[in-house]
């Protein structure tokens, strides 16, 4: 009977772990933003610069590859 009950207090506070345990923010500053919220222009056009070339970021990417040596181009 006591084992009984303490596995059932078990399954009752992983339960509770589970459903509650996720509720904290998250560690992605964008995750929570509202879509009426303001974009920082400096910070975007910042990025942007620093983008090397548009090949770069096409070859970017799960299944990319590696890149060719540049005899091979």
């Amino acid at each position: 009977m006591t084992t009984t009950i303490i596995a059932f207090a078990l399954v009752l506070l992983a339960l509770g772990w589970l459903l509650l345990g996720g509720r904290g923010r998250t560690h992605e500053p964008t995750a929570h933003r509202r879509p009426d919220d303001d974009v920082d222009r400096a910070e975007l056009e910042q990025a942007e610069r620093d983008v090397p070339d548009e090949e770069s970021v096409r070859n970017w990417g799960p299944g990319a590859g590696r890149p060719r040596p540049p005899e091979m181009l």
